[in-house]
């Protein structure tokens, strides 16, 4: 009898070892993709300056969401683009986020013109502004957007030309 349950207890232990071991390892994995799905839950938006000094040395451009806290539209923005998986991950590995409160710096406001809101300017990594979008946007056309200024298509054809070479691929 003794002999029976030590055998059964060395095929047993190693089988509870492994799913202990395996329960150890899911349970990594799954606060491992937590923490990315956590990092991908918003964007990484910036102060206007800092932005600008990663930008400058890193080669990436800016966007910059010029928006107000009254702003129903800057609202919907931030509820229904900026939510989207898709676009968080882009704007995160493409770009420098910014969002400027108009109220608080009306000096930047003036300086880029801004006459409504939401507004959307993309520079490039040298601070120069390379086009400028007024009102909502939503997540595919924003995508479309940020990915003609990411690839600098923009050095060699104009948006609506991009867009029906890209749309035929």
């Amino acid at each position: 009898m003794a002999m029976i349950e030590i055998r059964l207890v060395r095929l047993i232990l190693p089988a509870i070892l492994l799913l202990g071991v395996s329960f150890s390892a899911a349970v990594a994995e799954t606060d491992e993709t937590a923490e990315k799905k956590e990092e991908l839950r918003s964007i990484t938006w910036l102060g206007f300056n800092e932005a600008q000094a990663q930008a400058k040395g890193f080669d990436k451009p800016v966007f910059v969401h010029f928006t107000a806290p009254w702003c129903k539209w800057c609202k919907k923005m931030q509820r229904e683009t900026y939510t989207d998986p898709k676009v968080i991950r882009f704007m995160d590995e493409n770009f420098y986020a910014v969002m400027v409160d108009t109220e608080k710096l009306p000096s930047l406001a003036r300086k880029f013109q801004v006459e409504s809101l939401p507004t959307l300017w993309f520079l490039d990594s040298s601070g120069k502004g390379l086009t400028s979008i007024e009102g909502f946007v939503g997540p595919e056309k924003l995508l479309r957007v940020l990915e003609y200024i990411s690839t600098k298509a923009y050095e060699e054809v104009d948006y609506n030309t991009w867009v029906r070479k890209h749309s035929a691929r």
